[in-house]
């Protein structure tokens, strides 16, 4: 019997080569959320520190313009945290959108591969099955044979 052969194989390539390459941007968001989360916490940590500093210096006496100097950074501190909290969401909002394009993905090729398995499941049987004709073929020949010699 012939080697099995399935139609579909290089559709199934395909959608297993646009699975992965998915899965990969999704990974790439990940990280760039994990990055985007490490700069915030950052900017956070930064922003009290010098909130921290400037109390400290306001009670032991400074300048209007040290104030302003101080108040200044704290306010671009915060500028800076409130556009990479943006960032942060339209990342979140990207993990969402390429969790949804990876279940789709997964879902063709995961029937791809079900409709795989039963035709290979089917070319199984078929082939138990032509073995056991030819076996029975032999063995009826074998049995014919045997008879012929003996008359």
């Amino acid at each position: 019997m012939k080697k099995f052969y399935f139609p579909l194989h290089t559709v199934l390539n395909y959608k297993q080569q646009v699975l992965d390459n998915l899965r990969n941007e999704q990974a790439q968001i990940m990280s760039d959320i994990v990055r985007s989360e490490k700069r915030i916490e950052n900017l956070e940590c930064q922003s009290r520190s010098w909130g921290g500093q400037l109390q400290e210096r306001q009670k032991e006496g400074m300048t209007v313009s040290e104030i302003g100097t101080y108040q200044s950074y704290l306010h671009n501190l915060r500028v800076k945290e409130k556009m990479e909290r943006e960032v942060l969401e339209r990342l979140e909002e990207r993990k969402e959108q390429k969790r949804k394009e990876v279940v789709a993905a997964k879902t063709e090729t995961s029937s791809i591969e079900l409709l795989k398995d039963k035709k290979m499941a089917q070319y199984q049987y078929q082939l138990q099955k032509s073995e056991e004709l030819f076996i029975e073929e032999f063995v009826s020949n074998v049995r014919s044979k045997a008879l012929r010699q003996q008359c």
